[in-house]
């Protein structure tokens, strides 16, 4: 039997490859929530949050629901309000599971949710799209317009609630992986952009943190079942078609053969957001459509509903 490198007492449950240590449960539990702990010291949160109402863009899945989890378990302390926003794409054999999931998780821990509808905010859901898509009516990927989608849906309905922060489950594969897809489409305005927490000071743009992000995938899953924590582990049926996929995987067997390089890139990718200031980025407007936040005279969620509507 392992014992854990910390209190040497207690059988270890989790191994941490890129620190060289083996923890027990209760040494992980403290180490995980203190990282995030200190993530959010680390952005100013600490006394920011109180009286504030701070939503939490869910999926149902084990990263959002830690999200989800920990927030609501510190709520007393940071003294806030919360809020679970659940975006409905339509995509059958997955959305059901995962929104019965938060259903079930709000019901159990007593938090209020909201499950938002895309079909019926915006016209359409992501399976149409993916029909679509596979026809060459449009040369549009599904995950593309699901995250415009998405990321428009839930800032807009946290505005009609009177959200003050918006969370999401962001893990640090997640920024890895941004960061790689980045710097293949040389955007180096993105790259230097996105961080753990993203503020304009605009009307309409709801701040966001990313409570995970320091936190590796792996850690996350292992939280998650320690808690006791469920989801049904069913994927997007169209997330193979997505850069993101073919990337992850790369990463993944790369962070195999090289313990840490995931936190390396993470702290490459930290290392570039210091020259923010230096890099040109785009000034938000209000789309002349609809009247929500974006750096475009017309925003992405606008440009793909008047493409849709044209098929």
């Amino acid at each position: 039997m392992v014992l854990c490198s910390l209190c040497g007492r207690e059988p270890a449950v989790a191994k941490l490859r890129y620190a060289g240590v083996v923890l027990c449960r209760e040494c992980f539990l403290r180490y995980f929530e203190e990282r995030v702990r200190r993530t959010l010291d680390s952005l100013g949160l600490t006394h920011e949050l109180s009286g504030k109402l701070v939503a939490v863009a869910t999926s149902g899945g084990k990263d959002s629901l830690n999200t989800l989890f920990l927030l609501n378990k510190l709520k007393e302390e940071y003294d806030y309000d919360i809020l679970a926003i659940l975006i409905d794409e339509g995509i059958s054999g997955y959305r059901e599971f995962k929104r019965k999931a938060l259903e079930a998780f709000c019901d159990k821990f007593k938090i209020s949710f909201k499950v938002v509808s895309m079909r019926d905010s915006l016209g359409y859901d992501i399976d149409t799209v993916a029909k679509l898509s596979y026809e060459g009516k449009i040369d549009l990927k599904p995950c593309s317009v699901c995250g415009v989608f998405r990321r428009y849906l839930v800032n807009l309905e946290a505005l009609k609630a009177g959200v003050d922060y918006i969370a999401t489950g962001h893990n640090l594969d997640d920024e890895v992986q941004t960061f790689i897809m980045n710097f293949i489409r040389g955007d180096l305005a993105s790259m230097v952009r996105e961080g753990p927490f993203l503020h304009e000071d605009f009307p309409g743009f709801i701040p966001r943190f990313k409570p995970l992000y320091y936190v590796p995938e792996k850690e996350s899953l292992i939280y998650f079942m320690l808690n006791g924590l469920e989801t049904p582990y069913v994927e997007c049926p169209y997330a193979p078609l997505s850069m993101r996929y073919y990337i992850r995987n790369l990463i993944n067997r790369i962070e195999y053969a090289s313990p840490g390089t995931k936190l390396r890139i993470l702290s490459l990718k930290e290392h570039l957001r210091t020259i923010k200031g230096k890099v040109p980025s785009p000034s938000l407007r209000k789309c002349e459509i609809c009247g929500m936040p974006t750096t475009r005279r017309v925003c992405r969620t606008c440009e793909i509903r008047m493409l849709l509507s044209r098929v």
